[in-house]
């Protein structure tokens, strides 16, 4: 994960929230034990100066909660953004009001990826439980006006996993009407064997994901090593009693997980698993207007390219 005193991958993924307002069908939450809490912003703020030392330009604010149910979400938004690092957020737009949409926007965040799985009220409201299409609908058009008006300075993506029958085509169709900069479309995936969308077949040794990063903090302060560890099973380290340097060339517990990786022996860990880790002879990305060619081995926000460390598997949305 470092190299040269760098981080080998240029984002950092620091969950500011671990909170949701949503109980999606798809989502791993309703079986993680780790604690539902906020970062306060003198860890994060501390958190985003180490990863702007050790090299990073991005700094992903999303985890496995909704980021907008932190109150001080525009504060470390704001903060990112005076160290000259770029933003990435991972929202449901529940919460995005009109006041809330100014106030991103003003920020400077320079991506915002809506999750929306659905494209009406029977299919999204079937999978995102709790939370209602009209408002999110109107929401994520509203942001899109307000963004426009700004200048639209904030790349809008939309992610999609159709989960009640929609084709590629309807989700391509439906968004064509507003003025965004991306679509994905994905097959669901398993949270590493919570979710059994996809069983583990035709194994590879390696997602890449122990050797490259990106770095995961979440909002407990403890850094594990991949985004689909959903409880954080593979945690190796605590960001308040370590810094994340020492954390990963010290971390026995990362070693641990990247010798794993290098003999396919998983020792019980959640990888053994994990559908990130199939030979598919399909890609699990339906459809991409940032990768038309659908390839894998990539992050889905800042498109790092993880095979350069070691051979790997699927993108880590």
């Amino acid at each position: 994960m470092i190299k040269d005193g760098k981080l080998i991958c240029p984002e950092a993924r620091i969950e500011n929230t671990s909170r949701c307002n949503a109980n999606c069908t798809i989502c791993p939450r309703e079986q993680m034990t780790r604690p539902k809490v906020d970062m306060p912003n003198h860890h994060y703020f501390h958190l985003v100066n180490e990863c702007r030392d050790l090299g990073a330009d991005t700094i992903s604010i999303f985890g496995y909660g909704e980021p907008l149910v932190d109150e001080y979400f525009i504060d470390k938004v704001k903060y990112v953004g005076l160290q000259g690092l770029n933003t990435f957020t991972t929202t449901n737009a529940a919460l995005l009001d009109t006041e809330m949409a100014f106030k991103i926007v003003d920020t400077g965040l320079n991506d915002i990826r809506f999750s929306v799985h659905g494209t009406n009220t029977h299919n999204y409201e079937a999978v995102h439980r709790g939370l209602k299409w009209e408002t999110v609908r109107r929401n994520i058009a509203n942001f899109i006006k307000v963004n426009d008006k700004k200048g639209h300075e904030c790349n809008v993506h939309i992610t999609c996993i159709p989960m009640n029958g929609e084709s590629v085509d309807d989700i391509k169709a439906f968004w064509s009407h507003f003025n965004i900069d991306h679509l994905e479309i994905w097959k669901p995936h398993g949270w590493a064997g919570v979710k059994k969308y996809r069983t583990a077949q035709r194994r590879k040794l390696t997602c890449g994901r122990p050797f490259s990063g990106p770095i995961q903090i979440n909002a407990d302060g403890k850094m594990m090593v991949c985004c689909f560890d959903s409880n954080a099973e593979m945690t190796i380290g605590n960001t308040y009693r370590e810094t994340i340097k020492s954390i990963i060339e010290n971390s026995e517990a990362l070693a641990f997980v990247q010798h794993s990786h290098k003999d396919g022996f998983y020792g019980g860990l959640p990888c053994a698993d994990c559908d990130q880790l199939n030979i598919e002879e399909d890609s699990p990305l339906l459809f991409s207007t940032r990768d038309p060619g659908c390839s894998i081995g990539k992050t889905s926000s800042t498109k790092f390219v993880l095979e350069r460390t070691e051979k790997c598997g699927m993108s880590c949305g």
